[in-house]
């Protein structure tokens, strides 16, 4: 099979910082490959250096000249924001043929589920999920051969997802790699999944789900390694220092020669420990954050309008909200829950939050994360911005960003170059800092990874916050939301859980995808036909024999020439590509090790 794209060897540094050392990454014809991994692990980075936006210190990025690249960005390029939603797609187009091309936009807006009333509408006024399907229309309507995406699913209601999972499994017909951090997309659409940590890449045939699996008993067995080899340094540095003492209390230059020779050991094997991954960056510490009073906000005859103000989305009869209650706004992408946040977020910014439609206790801290991370589109430093948006001092705000994992050196760097992933750390950061005890978070698992999703579960739970929550993350709103208010047809309406909402989601899903699965059927056969061919493509290494533990070895020079080529053998392994690797064999390796330098000793 020819590859369409290949990293070979790649490595690439920034701001002192190795994001990538002797990373390999290829795509093939069919593939359909899910990118994973921890926020700050450089995956954007990842694909601006295919793209050619920057350049590798060291390696090779390869492909064909006929191979044609189609990249789906994170965010809307600002220049998109004035334009119609069909001339985003037409532009791309020489002006003297956009006409003749009309038809291929619209089709292809058309197969993301798209509305044909939808197509003269300024982007700016677009949902964030349908701006991330706008993104993935211009990619496709210059036929790439090979499709990156970078979060297509952010900010996508479950309707807009389920459009957005059909078109990938059954109407796409190009090769793909996909940043994502939301596992039920992954495991639907992907067949691969590639995790980027370590600074390389570990490859697995399989879907999210049990790639994850495979790789956590990778991750059991790299541990036990690691446990072992510690124990065997110590044993080996203990032995050497023992043995320096008697050739110097004896005068033994045989003693002390072996003494030199077992730390030499000691130093070779603690140079070669097995890597154990490290989690996620995500720091957020929130402290008890319950406020003592019967009422944090009231709303009273509120009406909420388009960010334009020209059209009216729904009005609040009463919704009065109490301390500790961490609330779900539901609805689909359009009705309004954004604008109800930022209609909440401007008055506060007022200076009379008391009074009106709208009134805040006055002991209310408020804490708002916006979806779009607008906030952080700044020239300015990680430390200017931090300096700017909480109140402690400068020894505090340096601490707070060493222990993000932000090095020294990257203090300087500019906020608005970061990924979604390092702004999600930093708005998390100021709420760490400025400990608010009432928060506003639109969409706030958009940008970070699956382990820092669950870290930020279990802080708003016990931190006693009062929370007011959009997310298309249904697991994450299952746990953390305690009340459920939903936006139905311009009205606000309280329910006991989210179970009639996500049915009446999928239902309004179902009737938009049964026609477009008619057009994908002969797509899906096709997929069926090499489902086979791939499941079985994996490469089986041939397994060496094995020398037993249990051989007669007496000779002293036997044995360190066995040790020599047990050692040889262990960093031979060590080197090979992750799913090569026999992890089983370099258990029994080490154990045998183990006892002949207790015959040494």
């Amino acid at each position: 099979m020819s590859a369409l794209l290949q990293l070979i060897d790649i490595s690439f540094s920034h701001s002192h910082e190795t994001l990538f050392e002797g990373l390999n990454l290829t795509i093939n014809q069919g593939d359909k490959i899910g990118l994973v991994g921890h926020n700050g692990t450089g995956k954007s980075t990842l694909l601006a250096l295919i793209k050619g936006d920057r350049e590798n210190d060291s390696g090779e990025i390869r492909k064909p000249n006929y191979v044609k690249v189609g990249i789906v960005e994170q965010f809307v390029p600002p220049q998109l924001y004035p334009l119609t939603l069909i001339d985003t797609v037409i532009n791309l187009f020489a002006e003297d043929e956009r006409l003749a091309n009309r038809w291929q936009a619209e089709s292809q807006l058309l197969a993301l589920g798209f509305a044909q009333t939808q197509f003269d509408l300024p982007v700016k006024g677009l949902s964030g999920g349908q701006q991330n399907l706008m993104l993935i229309a211009r990619a496709l309507i210059l036929q790439p051969d090979v499709l990156l995406m970078d979060e297509p699913g952010n900010h996508m209601d479950i309707a807009a997802m389920t459009r957005l999972e059909h078109f990938l499994k059954h109407q796409c017909q190009c090769p793909f790699l996909m940043i994502s951090h939301d596992q039920h997309l992954l495991d639907n659409v992907c067949k691969k999944t590639v995790f980027l940590r370590d600074k390389r890449t570990y490859e697995f045939d399989l879907p999210f789900e049990q790639a994850t699996e495979r790789l956590r008993q990778a991750d059991e067995v790299a541990q036990k390694h690691r446990a072992l080899e510690e124990k065997e340094i110590k044993r080996l540095q203990s032995t050497a220092k023992r043995l320096a003492i008697w050739g110097r209390e004896h005068d033994n230059e045989e003693l002390s020669r072996k003494a030199k020779t077992i730390e030499k050991r000691a130093e070779k094997l603690n140079q070669n420990k097995t890597e154990v991954s490290k989690g996620s960056p995500l720091n957020l510490t929130l402290k008890n954050l319950n406020l003592g009073a019967k009422q944090v906000l009231a709303i009273e005859d509120c009406d909420i309008n388009t960010p334009d103000q020209v059209r009216k989305l729904l009005n609040i009869e009463q919704l009065f909200i109490r301390p500790g209650e961490r609330i779900a706004l539901l609805g689909v992408n359009g009705v309004g829950k954004s604008s109800t946040l930022e209609t909440i977020r401007k008055k506060y910014a007022t200076d009379d939050k008391e009074s009106g439609n709208i009134r805040f206790n006055p002991r209310a801290q408020l804490g708002y994360y916006d979806q779009e991370l607008a906030c952080l589109d700044k020239e300015q430093s990680r430390l200017d911005w931090l300096r700017d948006n909480t109140p402690v001092n400068e020894d505090e705000l340096k601490r707070s960003l060493i222990n993000a994992g932000v090095p020294y050196q990257d203090f300087s760097r500019t906020v608005n170059t970061l990924s979604g992933g390092e702004k999600a750390r930093m708005m998390f950061m100021t709420f760490s800092l400025n400990q608010p005890n009432f928060m506003i978070l639109d969409e706030p698992t958009n940008h970070i990874d699956l382990a820092g999703k669950q870290q930020l579960t279990e802080q708003l739970m016990q931190s006693g916050a009062t929370l007011l929550i959009t997310s298309h993350d249904r697991h994450f709103l299952d746990k953390v939301a305690t009340r459920w208010i939903w936006i139905d047809q311009g009205n606000l309406v309280e329910v006991t859980s989210a179970d009639a909402f996500y049915e009446s989601l999928l239902a309004q899903s179902e009737q938009v995808a049964e026609p477009l699965a008619k057009k994908g059927a002969s797509a899906k056969q096709g997929a069926s036909a090499n489902k086979g061919a791939s499941a079985s493509k994996v490469a089986q290494a041939p397994q060496p024999q094995v020398v037993s533990a249990a051989s007669p070895l007496d000779d002293e020079d036997a044995i360190l020439q066995r040790i020599d080529e047990l050692e040889s053998k262990l960093a031979a392994d060590k080197v090979r590509k992750a799913k090569f690797q026999k992890l089983e064999l370099q258990v029994k390796w080490q154990q045998e090790l183990t006892e002949l330098w207790q015959k040494v000793g």
